[in-house]
């Protein structure tokens, strides 16, 4: 039994230093990344969403990591530690700042959807009057057929806005969306910080990681964006603390919380998908390791549930409208669109997907086959031509190193709702194009390399410190999860700012801990 019980262990340790090696290596790549060069939107015409490739000042970003360990230094000399702060006051300070900055960007931005968030909204709002012409038809560019066809994924996302649409009235401007965002981001902000508070249990890593949340600003300016993102996440960081409290102290009611959530965040971002298998892993390997066979029914339950819920919600608006929504982009196809090149960037979106799936008049199988034939051609061409490395090193590059993840562009390119002719606010120029733009590009670039560089040194304190263990595996086996999907689907800076924030704790451990090695005397700090 103890052999049997050895193997089980050694097993889940192989399989938990496995994941953490391989992203300790990937972040450490991007941490050099982020040091010689910087992704960003091209200020020129931000309506191409082109991305380039700036090299950066590099002994000036060597400069500011060590100005900041000394600086990290010099107040622990002072004997003044953040781990003497109450975590209370902090995390106070963080939803102030959250919600004053994200509700006075969404008021002066007044930004409305367009893209695919505006066909969302307006099917929300003729589903609120009971018509549903956009399940029978749609666009040239769509070919006439349903958007639905393509995404039917996306009526989660349709089904909460109507209900807003239902209770608020169809006349509502589309602030009654960006509201939800900035309730979802503070939501976020303090399971982040729970979930901080679980994994370390030290009141410094748990206050340095709302430090850190509060001067997050890109989630703030992303709540414009009505697309389920930021909602979807809230949802799937509610749903990670319960499963780690159920791993933890064995609660099914932390079980079943968590399946729920999971199934709403699902719903309303089907990239969350990428998460709930990240649980499910941790899960599986919690089962073999504690031998808890309950958890069993939870992984079958994380996965069944957030399927079948969407599924229900497909249904029912297929019923309601009396379309067939039994057709769908397949991954195949996305990852034909992932493979090729973009006006944007490496990878970025394309509309070969969708593309390739309306010429052949909706034929999935003649679709795939297509996609199938085009991935092998495009993959022969990439390695022939010595441009396979070059292709990924730059899709790798401009969806995570690009610090601000389109959170400002987002507004920049949609419309605004003044009247004409009337400008916009002195701020929101600045912020767009002006010495905002210049001191928040700044800051985010800062921001992200220290977070990537305080992150990548967590993966490997955990492993030196052997501090590893399945609930310490949700949150990094999801961000491993989010590059492998991105990498070989579709691409978007943007979709990666979710992953961004879940780095985080880790971020603030991997700091604290670096700090503490060199500073042998820093007692505040390991409170």
């Amino acid at each position: 039994m103890e052999n049997t019980l050895n193997a089980r262990n050694k097993f889940v340790q192989f399989c938990s230093c496995l994941a953490i090696y391989l992203i300790a290596v990937l972040f450490a790549l991007l941490s050099v990344g982020s040091i010689l060069q910087t992704c960003r939107i091209d200020q020129a015409n931000p309506y191409a969403e082109l991305v380039n490739f700036d090299n950066d000042f590099f002994l000036g970003n060597l400069a500011l990591i060590g100005l900041s360990i000394l600086g990290a230094l010099f107040l622990l000399r002072k004997n003044i530690s953040i781990g003497k702060v109450s975590t209370r006051f902090i995390v106070i300070v963080m939803l102030l700042v959250s919600t004053i900055i994200s509700l006075a960007w969404i008021t002066l931005v007044r930004s409305i959807a367009s893209g695919d968030a505006m066909i969302l909204l307006n099917t929300a709002r003729d589903a609120a009057k009971n018509t549903y012409q956009s399940f029978h038809t749609s666009y040239d560019y769509y070919g006439n057929y349903s958007y639905y066809l393509f995404f039917p994924y996306q009526l989660g996302y349709v089904f909460f806005a109507e209900i807003l649409y239902r209770i608020f009235g169809t006349a509502s401007s589309d602030i009654l969306f960006q509201i939800p965002n900035v309730i979802a981001l503070d939501f976020i902000y303090v399971g982040m910080v729970m979930i901080a508070k679980r994994l370390f249990q030290r009141r410094s890593v748990t206050n340095l990681t709302a430090i850190l949340l509060t001067l997050c600003f890109q989630p703030m300016f992303m709540t414009t964006f009505t697309y389920g993102i930021l909602l979807g996440l809230a949802f799937s960081v509610w749903s990670v603390y319960h499963v780690i409290r159920f791993i933890q102290d064995g609660k099914i009611v932390n079980a079943i919380l968590a399946v729920v959530l999971m199934s709403v965040s699902v719903l309303l971002k089907y990239n969350n998908m990428i998460v709930m298998a990240a649980v499910c892993i941790a899960l599986v390997l919690h089962i073999i390791d504690k031998k808890k066979l309950i958890a069993i029914a939870v992984v079958a339950a994380m996965i069944l549930c957030p399927i079948g819920l969407q599924k229900a919600v497909i249904a029912s608006y297929a019923a309601r409208s009396g379309a067939e929504l039994n057709k769908e982009v397949s991954q195949t196809m996305f990852a034909y669109m992932g493979i090729c090149d973009s006006g944007m960037a490496p990878g970025w979106w394309n509309a070969k997907a969708m593309e390739v799936l309306r010429d052949n008049h909706m034929d999935v199988e003649k679709a795939n086959q297509i996609s199938s034939q085009g991935i092998s051609d495009r993959m022969r061409e990439l390695t022939t031509s010595g441009q396979f490395f070059e292709f990924y090193k730059k899709k790798f590059l401009s969806q995570f190193n690009e610090p601000a993840y389109e959170s400002i562009w987002l507004s920049q390119v949609r419309k605004h709702n003044y009247p004409e002719g009337e400008k916009l606010p002195a701020v929101v120029d600045s912020v767009y194009t002006g010495g905002l733009h210049k001191v928040l590009d700044i800051w985010f670039n800062y921001f992200t390399m220290m977070i990537f560089i305080s992150f990548t040194a967590a993966m490997i304190w955990l492993i030196f410190k052997k501090k590893l263990n399945t609930a310490m595996l949700i949150l990094p086996v999801t961000i491993l999860g989010a590059f492998f999907y991105h990498m070989m689907f579709e691409a978007k800076s943007q979709y990666i700012l979710p992953y961004f924030i879940l780095m985080i704790p880790f971020a603030a451990y991997g700091f604290i801990e670096s700090i503490r090695a060199l500073h042998k005397k820093s007692d505040f700090l390991y409170q």
